[in-house]
Parts: C-alpha cells; structure tokens; sequence
C-alpha cells in the first residue's frame, strides 16, 4: 500500500480513494497548511484523487491557512469528503463549505464507511 507522512499527517491509498488522518493534535498555521497541501500535492501525483481526510487531531486553523487552504487546497481533487468527531466541528464545516462554496464536491460526515461510499459512488459515476 502506497503511503506517505510528515511529522503531523499521514496519506494513504484505500480501495481507490486518497486517505489522511492528522498524526497528533494540530493547530494549522500557515506553516502547517503549505506543508500539508505540499505533501497531498506530491502523493496526488498530479492526479486528481478523490480525498477522505478525517479532521480528528485539528484543534485550530487561522485565517490565513483557511485562506491559503481555500486558494491552493482543492487543487488535484475531484471530490472530497470530511470526516468529524463533534457537533460543533461540523457545524463549522458545513458552514465553512455554504459560505466558501468550494470548487470540488465536499460533504461532512461523521462516518467513515458513509463518506467512503459517498465517494465510491461520484468515482464510479464519472468513470462512466
């Protein structure tokens, strides 16, 4: 299985879909969202991936990584889907998502094997 990690998030391959979960408790900064971005830009390896990324570990995010992010995150993406842990990450992201509108699909959930098949499903949907 093709995986690649950094000090603080990991990314890995799962039947088709791109994975990543954060490595530790993660306050992105600036700093941090470049790195980030970086690191799913080098495993996309410019090609657009579907993307699983459970929040788990994201304690805070700054303005300035929300708007890097916002700009350079959904970049080799087709569709990406957000996995939280409370009511109030999801209120923030759903939010997030109406205010921002993003360029990919994205949905929040608070399942995996839901937002997996979410994905399966547009992946097979454009495979046709």
């Amino acid at each position: 299985m093709r995986e690649e990690s950094n000090h603080f998030v990991k990314f890995w391959m799962e039947d088709g879909i791109m994975c990543s979960h954060f490595l530790k408790d993660v306050l992105l900064d600036l700093e941090y969202i470049k790195e980030f971005i970086n690191l799913r830009h080098q495993f996309s390896q410019g090609e657009k991936q579907y993307w699983l990324h459970d929040l788990n570990g994201l304690t805070t995010m700054t303005k300035d990584a929300k708007e890097y992010g916002d700009k350079y995150g959904q970049d080799f993406l087709h569709a990406g889907a957000i996995i939280v842990h409370t009511h109030i990450q999801k209120f923030l992201m759903n939010t997030f998502i109406q205010v921002k509108k993003p360029r990919v699909k994205t949905c929040v959930f608070t399942n995996k094997e839901k937002a997996k098949k979410w994905l399966l499903e547009l992946k097979a949907q454009n495979e046709i």
